[in-house]
């Protein structure tokens, strides 16, 4: 009778188990066009933070050959560039065999009474090298928090 036990729970298990989404293999391919986008999307800091990252991803297959991206600051931004923020290049390369690059944005600290007013730096993914840019994700928005009083 034990032994009856524990081949029925040792026979079961595997069973069980075998239903378990957590032991099925990813099979999942990205089969459409490839795409660019910004990874994180958002994030939020205090002026004087430092050197803020995000990366530009590349969503599908791996290239033979370096793609270069560019990114543009939006009209719409409020932090202004050289006061509130500094930007090395608005562009980015995602070297061959790679799937991201990473871009630096400098948040500066303006010394300035900001009164707690909040500055957003948004960056737009351009299409790049027959690339596009994928459309919910290819705007990065950065909120610079205003700290002085």
């Amino acid at each position: 009778m034990k032994s009856l036990k524990i081949l029925l729970v040792f026979g079961l298990i595997p069973l069980v188990l075998g239903g378990c989404d957590a032991l099925q293999v990813d099979s999942r391919k990205f089969d459409d066009d490839p795409k660019l986008e910004f990874a994180p999307t958002t994030q939020t800091v205090d002026e004087g933070a430092g050197t803020v990252t995000t990366s530009i991803q590349l969503i599908g297959e791996q290239r033979d050959s370096d793609l270069n991206v560019s990114y543009t600051v939006a009209d719409s931004s409020t932090a202004d560039e050289g006061t509130h923020y500094s930007l090395g290049s608005t562009s980015a390369t995602i070297s061959a065999g790679t799937s991201s690059t990473d871009v630096e944005v400098d948040v500066l600290d303006n010394s300035a009474d900001d009164e707690d007013t909040d500055y957003v730096l948004y960056l737009n993914l351009q299409d790049s090298d027959g690339v596009e840019a994928a459309e919910n994700l290819k705007t990065f928005t950065l909120v610079i928090r205003g700290t002085d009083e």
